[in-house]
C-alpha cells in the first residue's frame, strides 16, 4: 500500500483547475464514445422484446393510451414513465425505434451529471481526479444491450436517472416542495422498470427517519412512507407473476447458487470480461458485495441514532443517500439472481444488469471520497482499474453491438429479397449466422410485418433513412461469418 500512497500523493494535491480540465477532456471523450457508438450501431428495425411493446400501437394512437402505457406490464416489471413518453414518439416517428437508443444515451449522460452533482453536495470540495471514478462507469457503454440491441428505456436506464434525481432532491431543504417532488419520483420509480427495487431501502430509511427524527421530519417521512406503500399497492393491482426464464424454482436446493450469481454479476460490472476463471470471477464480485453490505450496514447503524448524536444534518443525509443507493442495487441483484439463477452463472454476465449496479458503485465512491486522505491508495487502484476497463468495455460493446446490428440489417436484406417472407428470412439468416446466437422470432411474426407493410412503418416508412453502419459495411451479412 505504501507505493500506492506515494503515487496517489501528487494526484490528491493536483490543482483544482488542472483536475477540472482533465475531467472535461475525459468527459468529452466518454460522451463522444457513447453517442458515437449509439449513432453507429442503433438500427431502425424492431427486435425481440420491442415487438411486444409496439402492440400498443396496432390500433392506432390516442392520447389516452399514455396512461395505459404507464401501467403496462412487460415481464416482471411495468413500463412506467419511459414508455409513457416513448409511445407518442413512436407513433409520430412512424415506429422509428432508433430514436429511443439515442434518447437513452442522453438520459445516461444526465444520470452521470447528477452523480457528479451529488458528489459535490455530499462531499463538498473542488473538482478532483477521483471524480473520474464516477464519470467512467456512468458515461460508459457497459449497458449497450438495453440501448442498442433491444432498446427499452424502462428496464434500467430511465430508473437509474429517476433514482439519481431522487437522491439529489433528497438534499433539498425540508418542506412541502421537497416532500411533493419526492412523492412524484417515488411513483415514477415504482412503475418504471426495475426502479421498484429502490423502494425497500427508501422505505427503510424513511421508517428510521420517522422513528428517530424530529416531529417535523416525522411528518414528512410518514407522508413519503405512505407514498411508497400506495405505489406498491397500485403496482400490484392486476399484476401477473411472470417467470422470466424457463426452469424457475421457488427455492434452489443450494442457496449459495444465488450468491454465486450475484458475485458473477458484480465481477462483470467491475472487469467487463466475459470469460473468467472461477477463482478470479467470484473473489472480485465477493469483495464488491462485501463493500456494498458494509456501506449499507454502517449507514443503517449511523441512522439508527438521533441526528443530533451523529453529527451534522449533512452527515445524516449522507448516510441516508448511501443506504438508498446501495439498497437499490442489492435488491436488484438479489431479484435478478432469484429469477435467472437456473440459467447458470453465464447468464449473470450480461450488460443489461450494469445500469442498476451503478447506484451501489456511486455510494461506495462517496464513502471513499469522504475519507480520501486515508483512502487515496484505494482510489488510485480503482482509478487505474477503471481506466484499463475502458478497453474491454469498448471492444465488447462494439463487437456485440455490431453483431446485432448486422443481424437486423442482414435479415432485412433477406426479407426484401424473398418478397417479404419472415420465415424465409429467418431460415436464410440462421444458415449464415456462424455464431448461432440468432433465434427465429426475434425479428417478429409475419402478421406484424404485413401490418408494417400496409401502414409503411419502421424501416418501411417513406422517410426511413439507411443505417449508418451500412456506410462502413455495405454487406452486413458478411459480419455474421467467422473468419
Amino acid at each position: 500500500m505504501n507505493p500506492l500512497r506515494r503515487l496517489s500523493g501528487p494526484l490528491a494535491v493536483l490543482p483544482p483547475p488542472v483536475a477540472k480540465v482533465l475531467l472535461v477532456v475525459l468527459g468529452v471523450v466518454l460522451a463522444a464514445r457513447l453517442l458515437g457508438l449509439t449513432w453507429l450501431l442503433s438500427v431502425n428495425v424492431p427486435f425481440s422484446d420491442q415487438w411486444a411493446l409496439l402492440t400498443r400501437l396496432y390500433n392506432g394512437f390516442q392520447w389516452n393510451d399514455v396512461p395505459a402505457a404507464f401501467f403496462w406490464q412487460h415481464g416482471p416489471h411495468r413500463q412506467g414513465l419511459a414508455f409513457a413518453l416513448a409511445l407518442p414518439v413512436y407513433h409520430f416517428s412512424d415506429w422509428n425505434v432508433r430514436w429511443e437508443s439515442l434518447w437513452m444515451a442522453c438520459v445516461q449522460l444526465a444520470s452521470g451529471a447528477l452523480a457528479l452533482r451529488l458528489r459535490r453536495r455530499l462531499v463538498p470540495g473542488p473538482w478532483s481526479v477521483w471524480d473520474a471514478l464516477l464519470l467512467l462507469p456512468f458515461w460508459g457503454v457497459a449497458g449497450f444491450e438495453t440501448m442498442w440491441v433491444a432498446p427499452n428505456g424502462s428496464h434500467s436506464v430511465v430508473p437509474l436517472f429517476l433514482l439519481m434525481l431522487l437522491v439529489n432532491v433528497w438534499l433539498w431543504a425540508p418542506g412541502g416542495a421537497r416532500t411533493a417532488t419526492l412523492a412524484v419520483l417515488v411513483v415514477g420509480l415504482g412503475f418504471t422498470g426495475f426502479g421498484l427495487t429502490a423502494l425497500p431501502a427508501l422505505g427503510l430509511v424513511l421508517a428510521v427517519a420517522a422513528w428517530r427524527g424530529s416531529a417535523t421530519q416525522r411528518g414528512h417521512a410518514l407522508a413519503l412512507v405512505a407514498a411508497c406503500l400506495l405505489t406498491l399497492a397500485a403496482f400490484l393491482v392486476n399484476y401477473r407473476f411472470v417467470v422470466s426464464a424457463e426452469g424457475f424454482q421457488v427455492f434452489r436446493p443450494n442457496p449459495l447458487d444465488y450468491l454465486q450469481f450475484v458475485a458473477a454479476m458484480l465481477s462483470y460490472f467491475v472487469l467487463m470480461v466475459q470469460r473468467m476463471s472461477w477463482w478470479f470471477l467470484y473473489p472480485v464480485g465477493t469483495v464488491f458485495l462485501a463493500s456494498m453490505l458494509a456501506v449499507f450496514g454502517w449507514g443503517l447503524k449511523r441512522l439508527s441514532v438521533r441526528e443530533t448524536d451523529t453529527g451534522t444534518p449533512a452527515s445524516h443525509r449522507f448516510w441516508q443517500v448511501c443506504v438508498i443507493l446501495v439498497g437499490c442495487s442489492l435488491v436488484f441483484a438479489l431479484l435478478t439472481a432469484y429469477g435467472r439463477v437456473q440459467l447458470g452463472v453465464e447468464a449473470a454476465i450480461a450488460s443489461r444488469y450494469t445500469a442498476l449496479t451503478l447506484p451501489a458503485w456511486a455510494a461506495i465512491c462517496l464513502v471513499l471520497f469522504r475519507h480520501r486522505g486515508r483512502t487515496a491508495p484505494v482510489l488510485l487502484a480503482l482509478l487505474v482499474l477503471f481506466l484499463l476497463r475502458t478497453v474491454p468495455e469498448t471492444r465488447l460493446a462494439y463487437v456485440q453491438g455490431r453483431y446485432y446490428a448486422a443481424v437486423k440489417l442482414c435479415w432485412m436484406a433477406h426479407y426484401r429479397a424473398t418478397g417479404g417472407s419472415v420465415a424465409q428470412a429467418d431460415e436464410r439468416l440462421l444458415q449464415q449466422d456462424d455464431l448461432h446466437a440468432y433465434q427465429a422470432g426475434w425479428m417478429g411474426r409475419q402478421a406484424q410485418w404485413d401490418f408494417m407493410e400496409r401502414q409503411r412503418l419502421g424501416p418501411l416508412a417513406p422517410l426511413a433513412s439507411p443505417a449508418p453502419l451500412l456506410g462502413l459495411q455495405p454487406e452486413p451479412c458478411r459480419l455474421l461469418r467467422v473468419p
